[in-house]
C-alpha cells in the first residue's frame, strides 16, 4: 500500500500535532513512524518496498498518509513524490511566521545539544545554520511543488490559524481528504511538541557529542542514541528567552518579497505576520 496524502511541512509548524489529530479519525491511516523521510537523499535509495512497509498495518481507511515536514524544503523531493505516487497525491503544508519558525527551531536545537549553548541566534540565522533562514522562503518552496502538482492538490495552512481555531483547521484537512469533517479529535488542544529546557550540563554534552563523532560509525550511532536518551531525561531548568521584537522585525525584512508572493498565491492577507505589534 502507498499513501494518497502527505503532510510535507514545515518544521516547527505544528505538523506533529496535525498528524496526531488526523490519525485519530477512523477513516484516516497514518504511518506509525513520524517523519519516514523516504523521499530524502539516502532514504529514497532504500526502495519502494521499504516505503510501502510503513503502511502494512493499513486496514481499509480511505485516506492513507505520512508526515515528514522536511519534504517541503528539499528541491529533489517534489519530483520524486510525483514519480512514485503520481500527480493526484494530496499535499498538506502548514506555514508559520518565518522568523518565529526559525527561532523555535533554534531553541529546539539548543535543547538537544545540536548547537553550542552560547550560540547567537542572529549569527546562526544569517549563516543559515540548520536552514534557519532558507527554510522560511515558503513561496519558493511551494513553487517547486506547483511545477509538478495542480494547485487544488495542495492545502496550505497557516500556523496562526491553528492557534486561533484548531477545530476549523482539522475540519478543513478532513474535508480536503474527503472524509467526515465533523470529527473532533481529543488531541485538539494538546501541544504536540513540548520543548526541552536547557540542561545545566549542556556544555559537557556538546563536547561529548563531538568526541563521539570521532569513533567508528558502528560505535557512534548506538552511543549517540543512548546519550540523547539520557540527556533528555536529565534535570532541566528554564532558560528560554523571548525573541526581541526589534530583531524579529529586522529578520522578517528578508522574507517580505517571498511573503508578498505567497499572499498572491493564497489570495490572502498575511499581515498577521508583518503588521507592527500593537502597543
Amino acid at each position: 500500500m502507498r499513501p494518497n496524502f502527505l503532510i510535507i511541512g514545515v518544521q516547527k509548524g505544528a505538523t506533529t500535532w496535525l498528524a496526531k489529530c488526523l490519525g485519530q479519525h477512523s477513516d484516516v491511516f497514518l504511518a506509525e513512524v513520524k517523519e519516514v523521510r523516504f523521499f530524502f537523499h539516502g532514504q529514497f535509495e532504500k526502495g519502494l518496498k521499504w516505503y510501502e512497509s510503513h503502511f502494512d498495518d493499513w486496514s481499509g481507511q480511505k485516506a492513507i498518509g505520512e508526515a515528514t515536514p522536511g519534504y517541503i524544503y528539499y528541491q529533489e523531493v517534489p519530483g520524486r513524490i510525483k514519480a512514485t505516487l503520481g500527480d493526484e497525491i494530496k499535499l498538506i503544508a502548514s506555514l508559520r511566521h518565518p522568523v518565529d519558525r526559525a527561532y523555535s527551531a533554534f531553541w529546539e536545537r539548543l535543547s538537544r545539544g545540536l548547537i553550542p549553548a552560547d550560540a547567537d541566534f542572529r549569527t546562526l540565522f544569517y549563516q543559515d545554520s540548520h536552514g534557519l533562514q532558507s527554510r522560511g522562503y515558503y513561496f519558493a518552496q511551494l513553487g517547486r511543488y506547483l511545477e509538478h502538482f495542480p494547485r487544488e492538490n495542495l492545502l496550505i495552512l497557516i500556523y496562526e490559524d491553528i492557534k486561533r481555531d484548531a477545530q476549523k483547521v482539522v475540519s478543513d484537512c478532513l474535508e480536503f481528504l474527503d472524509v467526515d469533517s465533523q470529527f473532533v479529535p481529543d488531541t485538539l488542544s494538546t501541544k504536540a511538541y513540548k520543548g526541552i529546557d536547557m540542561s545545566i550540563f549542556h556544555h559537557q554534552v556538546w563536547g561529548l557529542r563531538w568526541a563521539i563523532k570521532s569513533l567508528p560509525r558502528s560505535i557512534e550511532k548506538p552511543l549517540m542514541s543512548v546519550g540523547r536518551y539520557i540527556f533528555e531525561r536529565l534535570p532541566k531548568r528554564k532558560s528560554y528567552e523571548p525573541l526581541a521584537q526589534n530583531l524579529r522585525q529586522e529578520l522578517l525584512g528578508d522574507f517580505m518579497p517571498d511573503i508578498r508572493q505567497l499572499e498572491s498565491l493564497l489570495d490572502r492577507d498575511l499581515s498577521i505576520w508583518y503588521a507592527p505589534p500593537r502597543a
